[in-house]
């Protein structure tokens, strides 16, 4: 699947976790805040991966690391809630995304196969 489609898969992902984690009057702060995280840090996490030998998994702690710290600073939250944030919107959107990439990949494998 495209970069395209992964961007939009983690920003669906990721902004409503955002959302859930402020009252009502700071949800429009936080999913602006969050988008804005997701569209500086994704770039740089797949130019990493695409141009060096790095682990995935190192440059996801790097990314959980990051937006941690931009939503601490930008949304004034506590770092604990903050980092908290992170983590479950990272692992889950590079959990989902791994998976529709790897049951896409496989089913279009599957596809491909010539029977008699």
């Amino acid at each position: 699947m495209g970069l395209a489609f992964n961007i939009l898969l983690t920003l669906l992902i990721e902004l409503p976790i955002f959302m859930l984690f402020f009252k009502k009057r700071k949800r429009p702060v936080a999913l602006m805040y969050g988008a804005l995280i997701n569209l500086i840090s994704w770039p740089l996490m797949n130019i990493l991966k695409s141009s060096t030998d790095i682990n995935i998994y190192l440059i996801e702690m790097a990314v959980v690391i990051g937006e941690g710290i931009g939503l601490y600073l930008l949304t004034e939250c506590g770092w604990k809630r903050a980092f908290i944030m992170s983590v479950i919107a990272n692992g889950l959107s590079f959990l989902i995304t791994n998976l529709v990439n790897y049951d896409l990949i496989f089913n279009q494998d599957q596809q491909n196969i010539i029977t008699p």
